[in-house]
């Protein structure tokens, strides 16, 4: 059964610098366990499949896993573009990102809302674990807009909705969030105040861990939204999940039919 009970991260009145704080802290822990490395045989074939030369990743939070992306993506041979963006875009760690590649990982600094992109973005446009924050409705409007849009799409989520996958985000959100923040740049004092005196930012990374993994779609689930929409059988898609060393990533991909 899926509940989508609330994440702090969504609230539109959550303090930017306790949101700051957690996709900070997130954007470390996909570095640390680069657990997205096992989707990228799968995902580097269907962007050459795609032809896209630029990847817009939506729902960006910190940046994630996205400099190990392109890693992994350059090892299989495949040079991209990567465009960050967000409907809270964290400029900071969006401009750490973009000098520590040279410009090869961009952003867009206003606000985009994954539901209702404007029109001028072009790519191969992705999400990483962030698609168990849309209610079904808003998640079918995304994979339509994309669609409608005549453009690929990629949905990758690093859990799955096991009891042992809720067990390990406890024991980790608990723990990590005290080991990794000293190392987590860009460096800020609102961050270690947040984090040992006043430990809002764990706590809330902890709440929002929980419900990340009640909120999670099944592959099964997401293929079925995206085929609703996909009426004329325009796309070839496919779901599954691909394990790594910590559980599995469950994924969505839909690429154009030529």
């Amino acid at each position: 059964m899926r509940l989508h009970l609330f994440e702090f991260e969504d609230l539109s009145w959550y303090p930017d610098f306790i949101r700051r704080g957690q996709t900070d802290f997130l954007r470390m822990l996909m570095r640390v366990f680069d657990v997205f490395r096992a989707v990228i045989p799968t995902f580097g074939k269907a962007l050459k499949q795609s032809g896209k030369e630029r990847i817009v990743d939506l729902c960006s939070g910190g940046g994630g896993s996205m400099i190990q992306i392109r890693n992994g993506l350059k090892k299989e041979g495949i040079e991209s573009k990567i465009i960050l963006s967000d409907l809270y875009p964290n400029i900071d760690a969006f401009e750490l990102m973009k000098k520590q590649t040279n410009g090869e990982i961009d952003y867009y600094s206003h606000s985009i809302n994954a539901q209702n992109f404007p029109e001028h973005l072009d790519g191969f446009l992705t999400i990483f674990n962030g698609f168990h924050h849309f209610q079904p409705k808003q998640a079918k409007q995304i994979l339509k807009s994309a669609v409608e849009n005549k453009l690929p799409i990629a949905i990758f989520e690093p859990l799955e909705k096991t009891i042992f996958q809720f067990l390990l985000n406890t024991v980790s959100l608990i723990i990590l969030p005290f080991l990794f923040t000293p190392f987590i740049r860009p460096f800020r004092f609102d961050r270690l105040i947040f984090t040992y005196l006043i430990p809002l930012i764990p706590l809330c990374t902890l709440w929002d861990g929980w419900v990340s993994v009640i909120r999670l779609y099944k592959p099964e689930q997401m293929e079925e939204m995206a085929r609703s929409v996909d009426l004329d059988d325009k796309y070839e898609w496919q779901s599954g999940k691909a394990k790594h060393t910590f559980g599995v990533v469950t994924y969505l991909i839909g690429v154009p039919r030529n």
